[in-house]
């Protein structure tokens, strides 16, 4: 039966790549609709809102953010010191388009988000400090991606290492 394809986890799949492209704004449930290849009547059953299709998508996101973050975490664990968080939630944000699109917006409830899950491996950061990382390194991944730098990586390392010096100032 062809209805059987279009269950939660299809939709959300789809959604959350459909999220990742364009944030919150692109996710409307006709263009859902058209990416899973159905009408909108699958999408309101499992659902049943456009809201609630927003906040299953932005559970799921966050949570892979959260599998990325602590994969980086443990990455760069040393004996030495705890990870620098600087760079592993610029590791961690690279692959969530969508979450970088609503902070960039000032989506102040995903940057609060965002920064409550981060200070749950950070405990010697304020989550004050922790959302001006996230969104300076959102808008370092935004204008990467816009390439309003030029080409060079040379030119990306020294605006990141400028807002990483200006972080550090942060109490």
């Amino acid at each position: 039966m062809r209805s059987a394809q279009y269950d939660a986890q299809f939709i959300l799949d789809r959604s959350y790549k459909l999220f990742n492209k364009g944030g919150l704004v692109s996710l409307k449930v006709r263009a859902v609709a058209k990416v899973c290849h159905c009408s909108v009547i699958p999408l309101y059953r499992c659902f049943q809102s456009q809201e609630g299709l927003y906040k299953a998508v932005l559970n799921h996101s966050f949570s892979v953010f959260e599998k990325d973050l602590l994969k980086e975490i443990e990455t760069h664990k040393t004996d030495s010191h705890d990870p620098d968080p600087y760079w592993c939630l610029y590791s961690a944000l690279s692959c969530q388009h969508g979450l970088v699109k609503e902070a960039n917006i000032g989506n102040m409830k995903i940057i609060d988000k965002l920064a409550q899950i981060s200070h749950k491996y950070f405990l010697n950061k304020s989550t004050y400090k922790l959302r001006a990382y996230i969104q300076l390194i959102c808008m370092i991944l935004n204008i990467k991606s816009t390439n309003k730098l030029s080409d060079s990586n040379s030119s990306l390392l020294a605006f990141s290492k400028i807002t990483q010096n200006f972080l550090k100032t942060l109490t």
